[in-house]
Parts: structure tokens; C-alpha cells; sequence
């Protein structure tokens, strides 16, 4: 009966009793944490004042936590590759963290995206499942490498299973592209920051043009055609402008699901460590966006507070995805497109050769040891089932025992989790109640994708 006690941070005296595992959460003072905590540690229930046990039966307290989730399979059998199309792009995002169009081309040949299609497909008929996924993804915009992305995409179709082709892009497309993302995609996580303003400061053309015109032509089709997708936002300082970029996406689109993750940095090429004075500001105004986003019935999430996920791992990339670059490099993070990226080293873990995946499990088993280390130093965290350790790519430092430094990234992880918190019991009459937890890890395509 896993049981943790959070203070409050602005009600001294009050806490929040929480059983991550069984979804419960509500809030008690210190007399009543106290007993809470003695139940978890196997008191009996004639200990407990009988208006305290009345009530915690109530609210299903004395309930048995479910099974722990099952950790990632420790055998590499991906049924998802996600396909690095190429590192060329045609904006040039004030934050971009591969730093696209900068380094010489590489794309991603048709060879290479059969070889890895013909790998996942059949890793999915050898565990009897009833489809494979492919996902287009960056290191750039994968439309720039159109040729190779639609012939790889009717390849994916011809396949003895169902395939499930998703696409991450910046929705800067030509009518006939459209047309065709239309008719043969099943989803799409669209780049999008906000509004105009926004969108055309962050998200420039190399001219240095706005991209929001472009964008929105590709919103109207995707709304018009009831497809489905999911937006990617981009949120920098001044923070309190991602309150009215939200409040312009619920208006002016359809989507059902944002994703809005923090750049703490105005350079291209790498994540930015997140100051202090910069976190406190993005806490305020993501909660403010959540409330606009919740009342308008869409749903609003950041990666490092997802209440009501109970598992293993912060995202199967590592562990589950047949992830490939241009430069037939299989490495365990989109983000990681290249050598260039200071986390490559711990990231690359094999290379298709001769249409053939060739795995290095000792490069693979020494990434995964280094996360279990540092999931095993969160295990007195109250996110450690949601965080799950956090995204490597971006709290893993390239430096001996960089995988266990801490940063204020931390501290709005769990500043997040905890107003988020608040806000459920807020709106549940006092108690959360989860209706079930999610206990399977997401992939890093679902994550994006809202699913």
C-alpha cells in the first residue's frame, strides 16, 4: 500500500495523501497523514478513530495497490521504427534542438526505410500482433525527403500485416501534399507554438518570413477532413504569453490534444538547462494554460507531470523503437538524430549494414543501466511512477555521473505534479479518484501524437 505524503506549498499544515499506484489522492492535515501512513505500514484498522476509518473506506483507501507495471521487454524486438527522413528543413527555429539545415545534407535512403520496415514487420507477425508502426520523423522536416517518405509509405502498406504510418512535421506542405498525408496517413503530430505572433517569431522561414499562414492552411484541411492529430508546442519566454497561445489553438482549431514543452534556451543545437527564475514563471503560466485548455473540454499535458501514468519508463524509445538515421545509425532517441548531439555516444546502439539491424547489446545494456540508476536515486519522489527518472535526452549530462545530476527541472516536475494535483481534488469534492491508471509506458510517437 505505497502511500506519500506531499506538503503544500502554500498551506502550512496541510498536506496531500497520495497512493500513486491506486490513483487516490486527497487532502488531510498532519494527524491524519500520520495515520494514513501507519495503515500503509500494515496498522490494523481497530487502531484508526472510527470517523477516519469510515471515511477512508469511502474513498477506497484500504484498497490493495494494482501490480506493479511490467518493465520494458529486455529483448530488442521493435515493432515501431521511427525514420530520421532527413536533418534538411526550410525554417529555422529559434530553438531547434538538432539545429536543421545547419550540417552538410543527410537523408535517409528508400534501402535503409525498407530494411528497417521489413525488421519491425516482422518482429510483429514473431509476437503475433496485428500491425507494425512506422513514423516519419525529423532530425528536419521528413517531408523535405518526399520522394523516399511516400515510397517508404507504400512499401509499409504492402507489408503482410497492417501498418500504422504516423508523421511529425511542420505542416509547411504543398496542396498536393496534403492531399496525399490525407489519404494515406493514420496520424500526425503537427509543430505548431501558438498564435501569429508566436508562431512567426519561433517558427521563421531561412528568410526569416513568418510560417503561421502556411501552417494554419494545413490546420483548416487537416479539421475539414476530421483527421486525426495532435499539436507540439514550443513554449519560451515570456512565459506568460503561452496562456493566450493556447487560448488562440482552442479557438482556431479542432485539435482535442496539446503537448507544450519548455525551451529554456535561445540557441539552436542542444536543450537549455533550466534556470530557476525561468521555471517558476512556466509553472504559473502552464497551469493557466491548463485551466484554459481543460475548460474548453481539450487537453493540455508537458511530458515531466503526467498524473495518472503509473510506469517503468519515462518512454519506450529506448527500449522499443527500430530508430534509424540517414546515416544508418540506430539510436534510441529522435532527438539524438546525429554524432553532432553531445548524448550520441550512450544513444547509438547499432547500424542497419547490408539491409541487416546489428544491434550492439553492450551499448544498449550499458544506456539502459545508467537510467535504471538513476530511476532507482528518484525512489523517494512522489513522481517516481509518473516521471519514471524523466527523459534522458534531456536531464542526462555528457560527463561522468551525468545521469544522476539534478536540476531545477526537477523541481518543476514535481511543482507541476502537485498543482495539477490540487486541481483534481479541487474539482472531485476534495478527493482525486483516478478512474484507472495508465500503466503502460507511452511511446515517444503516442506521447506526441496525444494517444
Amino acid at each position: 500500500m505505497e502511500t506519500t505524503v506531499i506538503p503544500i506549498t502554500d498551506a502550512p499544515g496541510k498536506v496531500i495523501i497520495f497512493r500513486p499506484r491506486l490513483g487516490l489522492a486527497f487532502i488531510g492535515n498532519r494527524a491524519l497523514a500520520e495515520l494514513a501512513l501507519k495503515i500503509a505500514d500494515g496498522a490494523a484498522r481497530s487502531e484508526i478513530p472510527h470517523a477516519v476509518e469510515e471515511f477512508l473506506d469511502k474513498i477506497g483507501f484500504f484498497a490493495d495497490d494494482p501490480a506493479e507495471p511490467p518493465a520494458p521487454d529486455a529483448q530488442y524486438r521493435p515493432t515501431t521504427a521511427v525514420l530520421l527522413m532527413t536533418n534538411q528543413c526550410q525554417l529555422r527555429c529559434t530553438y531547434c534542438y538538432a539545429a536543421a539545415g545547419e550540417a552538410p545534407r543527410q537523408e535517409l535512403s528508400y534501402e535503409l526505410g525498407c530494411s528497417a520496415i521489413d525488421h519491425v514487420c516482422q518482429n510483429a507477425l514473431d509476437l503475433g500482433l496485428d500491425r507494425f508502426e512506422v513514423s516519419f520523423h525529423g532530425g528536419g522536416e521528413p517531408t523535405f525527403n518526399w520522394g523516399v517518405l511516400t515510397a517508404c509509405a507504400d512499401y509499409a502498406r504492402q507489408q503482410a500485416l497492417p501498418a500504422h504510418l504516423t508523421l511529425t512535421s511542420n505542416g509547411i506542405w504543398s496542396p498536393r501534399q496534403r492531399k496525399w498525408v490525407l489519404e494515406n496517413l493514420d496520424g500526425l503530430s503537427l509543430s505548431l507554438d501558438g498564435g501569429p505572433d508566436t508562431q512567426n517569431v519561433q517558427r521563421p522561414f531561412v528568410s526569416g518570413r513568418g510560417s503561421a499562414s502556411h501552417v494554419m492552411r494545413t490546420v483548416a484541411e487537416l479539421d475539414s477532413h476530421r483527421f486525426p492529430y495532435g499539436i507540439r508546442m514550443t513554449a519560451t519566454a515570456p512565459w506568460e504569453q503561452l496562456p493566450r497561445d493556447v487560448a488562440y489553438l482552442v479557438e482556431h482549431t479542432s485539435c482535442q490534444s496539446f503537448q507544450v514543452e519548455p525551451a529554456f534556451n535561445t540557441k539552436r543545437g542542444g536543450h537549455g538547462t533550466v534556470a530557476e527564475e525561468d521555471s517558476l514563471p512556466f509553472i504559473r503560466a502552464y497551469l493557466e494554460a491548463f485551466d484554459i485548455a481543460n475548460n474548453a473540454g481539450r487537453r493540455l499535458h508537458y511530458s515531466g507531470a503526467r498524473l495518472g501514468l503509473v510506469t517503468t519508463t519515462f518512454c519506450t524509445a529506448p527500449f522499443s523503437a527500430l530508430i534509424v538515421n540517414g546515416n544508418a545509425d540506430i539510436v534510441t532517441c529522435y532527438e539524438i538524430a546525429s554524432s553532432a548531439h553531445t548524448l550520441s555516444r550512450i544513444s547509438t546502439i547499432g547500424r542497419i549494414t547490408s539491409g541487416a539491424v546489428v544491434v550492439d547489446e553492450a551499448a544498449r545494456d550499458q544506456l539502459h543501466l545508467l537510467m535504471a540508476e538513476r530511476r532507482s536515486a528518484c525512489r523517494d519522489c512522489f513522481c517516481y511512477w509518473s516521471c519514471a527518472g524523466d527523459c534522458y535526452a534531456r536531464v542526462f549530462e555528457d560527463r561522468p555521473d551525468g545521469h544522476q545530476q539534478r536540476s531545477t527541472r526537477c523541481h518543476m516536475n514535481r511543482s507541476l505534479t502537485e498543482q495539477l494535483l490540487l486541481r483534481q481534488i479541487a474539482s472531485g469534492g476534495g478527493v482525486w479518484q483516478a478512474s484507472a491508471c495508465t500503466t503502460a509506458p507511452l511511446s515517444a510517437v503516442s506521447r506526441e501524437m496525444g494517444i
